[in-house]
């Protein structure tokens, strides 16, 4: 979860494969009209590619790499990457899904009729890179841990007991009920680790491997490389099929897609618009897209001037033409957000458009009843991420026929997020990404006490129904709870929500098995493999 700087984040694009179901589809999509011959050898070679095949080295880069590995402290993207393939979870996001989460050390589990009492059965056989057996100790020793490390200590808050019973038996009791619990455990770096790796190393993960993950570490070069290999003892049977996975840092978007193009690298795992429209005519590449969890937004400072006014606010909902915007910014590769911020795919999206389309009259209407019939003048503040200028530039001029005037002032970023935190803006031009529950959502960024409540919203309607989802269990009442918030809350505008980006990776055609995830999880390099 952190503030959207573009440059570190997930860019959109179209998805491009609309008919990649099936390794056949994406390794045969170019198009050839191949006689009957041709033909049967194409379906003999995707027969062949169906089946996995073991072995193999394969090299992905991303825009930057880790300045440690402790999974409980580190909080940079590259890190996580890292050590999502080093370490195991209790549970994990499911792949081709968003939102959507399964068992990976947990073979099963119950949870007590009162919600509060979580009963974890783990998988047998689990041993960490040292040998050393994994158990119920290790599990109790891992949240401990987190909790006292802090950095994400407030995921486990509520946590009340752990008891462990047998080796492979954890019972966690809440002191309340919390329906994002699970998805907490899902976290990629919420891991399970080796007490006597941690204690070996002077308590710390930082430059150790303490995991019982697919891929083993093998040599790092701080903030350049990583080389993993095949833990051969991992606890799922066959599992993975690579022998050897490198992380390459190429922080520069053009030798990455060099790279890739040579075949230098297997996969560049985020791409930008441009990247996209450059691959998809490149052979022997593919690029592969979903919606993905980075959404953008005009984010409206309620307390102080002429936005005060829900009216004044909802005039600019109604101003700002979002499929324009789309296009111009996005080359058409978003999906425009016309209710909440949780984007399509997800299970909690709403489709109930509160602002299908522009609506200049409409807009001209509302300011007239605010009390502006002549117009209003605010100033947008934006930082140096390019598109987000652009943005803001096309939103100025989108709005001004509807009588809003708007002065777009670009600020450095240390600047512009100082001020974002203080609250001191009007209007801002901004993003986040990385969310998997709506609770994560909207809890902390719309509840009248929210962590990010940025633009000093407040409505206890909003309230009561954030507070009533974070402790439903119930996924369907959930989902009609959330859909009833995110109504209410496009409609009050604090944020006037625009596209939610998808997340691309470009990769040779001889990549299978790899699951591009709307939260840039790397965790199914354990079932990825290499054609020959």
């Amino acid at each position: 979860m952190k503030k959207g700087t573009c440059y570190l984040l997930i860019v959109a694009l179209i998805l491009l494969l609309t008919a990649c179901t099936s390794p056949q589809s994406t390794l045969s999509g170019n198009g050839k009209d191949g006689g009957s011959s041709s033909q049967a050898d194409e379906n003999a070679d995707t027969a062949e590619n169906a089946k996995p095949q073991p072995g193999g080295t394969l090299v992905i880069s991303d825009l930057s790499g880790a300045q440690k590995l402790d999974p409980h402290t580190v909080t940079g993207a590259a890190g996580i990457h890292y050590l999502e393939n080093m370490y195991n979870t209790l549970f994990d996001y499911k792949e081709g899904t968003y939102g959507e989460l399964e068992g990976e050390l947990v073979k099963d589990y119950e949870v007590s009729e009162d919600g509060l009492t979580y009963t974890f059965t783990l998988h047998d056989n689990v041993k960490f890179h040292n040998g050393d057996p994994l158990t119920s100790e290790d599990v109790k020793y891992s949240i401990n841990r987190i909790k006292k490390l802090k950095v994400r200590a407030s995921q486990f808050s509520m946590v009340k007991s752990i008891e462990t019973p047998s080796d492979t038996k954890v019972v966690i009791t809440l002191k309340q009920k919390t329906a994002p619990f699970l998805t907490f455990l899902a976290n990629p770096v919420n891991a399970i680790v080796n007490k006597t790796v941690v204690e070996a190393n002077g308590g710390s993960l930082d430059a150790a491997d303490g995991g019982s993950g697919p891929f083993k570490m093998v040599e790092w070069t701080k903030g350049n490389q990583l080389v993993l290999a095949k833990f051969d003892d991992y606890f799922v049977e066959g599992k993975p099929y690579l022998d050897k996975v490198i992380w390459k840092n190429i922080p520069d978007a053009t030798a990455r897609n060099t790279a890739l193009r040579n075949g230098e690298i297997n996969i560049n795992l985020q791409l930008t618009p441009k990247d996209v429209k450059l691959l998809k005519k490149a052979d022997g590449v593919k690029v592969d897209s979903v919606t993905g969890s980075y959404w953008e937004y005009i984010g409206l400072n309620v307390k102080h001037g002429p936005l005060k006014k829900k009216k004044v606010r909802q005039a600019i909902a109604w101003a700002v033409d979002r499929e324009a915007l789309n296009k111009v910014v996005k080359f058409g590769q978003a999906e425009p957000l016309t209710n909440g911020p949780i984007p399509p795919g997800h299970w909690a999206h709403s489709d109930e458009a509160v602002y299908p389309k522009q609506n200049i009259d409409k807009a001209k209407q509302l300011l007239k009843e605010a009390g502006y019939p002549d117009g209003v003048d605010l100033q947008m503040i934006v930082s140096p991420n390019e598109s987000q200028v652009n943005a803001a530039q096309v939103i100025k001029q989108q709005v001004k026929e509807a009588g809003i005037n708007i002065e777009v002032k670009q600020l450095e970023s240390s600047v512009f997020f100082n001020k974002l935190g203080k609250h001191d803006f009007q209007m801002a031009v901004v993003g986040w990404v990385g969310f998997v529950d709506p609770d994560e959502f909207l809890y902390n960024i719309f509840h009248t006490r929210g962590q990010y409540n940025q633009q000093d919203y407040s409505n206890p309607k909003v309230d009561a129904l954030l507070e009533k989802g974070r402790t439903t269990l119930d996924r369907e009442k959930r989902k009609e709870i959330y859909a009833k918030a995110q109504k209410i809350i496009a409609q009050d505008a604090p944020m006037v929500f625009l596209y939610a980006n998808t997340q691309s990776s470009g990769l040779t055609e001889n990549v299978h098995g790899f699951d591009v995830n709307p939260t840039v999880s790397t965790k199914s390099l354990v079932n990825t493999w290499l054609s020959k």
